[in-house]
């Protein structure tokens, strides 16, 4: 009986385990980049060797995007500390539910109408970086330091009056700068990277608001009384100041590529009628409906969880800083995915999601319950933001993108100040719950009609006629 005898390995059998094994570290290293928030965007410190981008950048340009990333982080930073605790603010001087509606909402409507104009002047002067450092980043910057001097000259109501003129200021001089920023951003920032880039730069920003939030909130909590207000907002002024000087050192308009005009626009005209574009027309409208239903219930989350849960200042510290930390795990994730799948999927997708944040307040028992919740606020705001900024740049001819960018977000501005002004007084007649209900529809409703009739395009500017042969 002849033994058996093993037959020696064939070539392809011997090469399965290689193959599983570079499979294997093929995935480990998409993997590796999916997660990485600078994979394919120049990093936020210089390098001696540069790295590989898909689309080529000159070293101006990439000084630029270094010190707009640094400018996010610092901004974000100042920012974090007024979006997170004003309302607050305003609570520990008195001011009722209505009253913060009202602030919201004023600080809205001034956003939205300095929106125009601040478009106007960006594209007939082109001097977008001085337009930014003027409003923005000086002037809104410097508010802070008002509201850190509020409680040694006024009280009461006079103090809330300051509050209210404080929130004018703020949401004036904060968008006159948005187009002019958007335009500027657009011309230093390669199309082919904008989602990776922009994802990489909210990435940084969420950092900030990750450590700073808690701490202004334990700086809030452990000095306590009206001095600790004052000491956070001093915090946020320095941090804003940061920012500045960041945003100062960009190159200049010329150095980065921005063309001069042959021909200055006459102020109050513009170089075509951008609401005779059905595709922005409709971004606008839908983008507006889905921020009327999230402001709805927005100026009051914070004020629910403690009038309602019973938390404190520092606990609203605590919850906030889960946004970011949502926000730092999937932000590298969602800009690949921008560049890959177009912005307007990703907006949809994160759309439709969004709507269970608000109905999920409606069932939270605890404080703590809330960190849950603030998780995926991060990711799918991260998502949400930044595939709106990336979708209005698409349609947008390049010649006109301030205007643009005015009109998609006056939208958002002016529905930022409706909604609190109906939600604020159907909070009292209906009850938190009821509120947060119709956030939730209002944002699918608007998602849904924003599908079917945004078309995600690349706009081109009209091409200058040819120079008589």
């Amino acid at each position: 009986m002849t033994p058996d005898i093993a037959e020696p390995p064939s070539e392809a059998s011997s090469q399965r385990p290689h193959r599983r094994e570079a499979r294997g570290e093929r995935r480990a290293r998409q993997l590796s980049q999916a997660l990485n928030p600078f994979d394919g965007v120049p990093p936020p410190v210089p390098v001696r060797q540069r790295p590989a981008l898909d689309e080529p950048v000159t070293p101006a340009q990439e000084r630029a995007m270094r010190n707009l990333w640094w400018d996010g982080f610092f901004a974000e930073s100042s920012e974090t500390i007024w979006l997170q605790y004003f309302a607050l603010y305003a609570l520990a001087f008195g001011a009722e539910t209505w009253l913060i509606g009202l602030l919201s909402a004023v600080g809205g409507l001034l956003a939205a109408a300095s929106m125009w104009p601040g478009a106007h002047v960006a594209e007939r002067t082109r001097r977008y970086k001085r337009i930014v450092l003027l409003t923005g980043g000086s002037a809104g910057r410097l508010l802070f330091l008002v509201l850190a001097a509020v409680p040694w000259f006024l009280s009461d109501g006079a103090a809330l009056g300051a509050l209210v003129a404080v929130a004018m200021g703020r949401g004036f001089f904060g968008s006159v700068a948005m187009p002019a920023w958007s335009a500027f951003a657009a011309e230093f920032v390669p199309p082919g990277l904008r989602g990776r880039y922009f994802g990489s730069r909210n990435f940084a920003r969420q950092v900030a608001g990750l450590v700073v939030a808690p701490l202004a909130g334990l700086l809030i909590h452990r000095v306590g009384g009206l001095e600790g207000w004052q000491l956070a907002w001093a915090l946020a002024f320095v941090l804003g100041a940061v920012a500045t000087v960041f945003y100062a050192r960009i190159p200049s308009e010329a150095a980065v590529g921005v063309r001069e005009e042959p021909e200055p626009l006459p102020w109050g005209e513009t170089r075509a009628g951008p609401l005779r574009d059905p595709n922005l027309l409709w971004l606008t409208l839908t983008l507006g409906l889905f921020h009327t239903s999230v402001m709805l219930a927005g100026p009051f989350f914070s004020v629910y969880l403690v009038t309602k849960l019973d938390a404190s200042v520092l606990w609203v510290g605590i919850t906030a800083a889960a946004v970011p930390i949502g926000g730092i795990v999937a932000q590298p994730l969602i800009g690949q995915i921008n560049d890959r799948r177009g912005a307007k999927w990703l907006l949809v997708t994160s759309g439709l999601l969004l709507p269970l944040l608000p109905w999920f307040w409606m069932i939270v028992t605890e404080p703590w319950h809330v960190i849950f919740i603030n998780l995926a606020a991060g990711a799918l705001w991260g998502a949400n933001l930044l595939a709106t900024f990336n979708l209005t740049l698409a349609i947008s001819p390049p010649d006109r993108r301030a205007t643009y960018s005015a009109v998609q977000q006056g939208a958002v501005f002016i529905a930022s100040a409706v909604g609190p002004l109906i939600g604020g007084p159907l909070i009292g007649l209906a009850g938190y719950r009821t509120v947060f209900f119709l956030s939730g529809l209002g944002r699918l409703i608007a998602t849904a009609l924003l599908a079917r009739t945004v078309q995600e395009r690349v706009a081109v500017a009209t091409p200058a006629p040819a120079p008589a042969s």
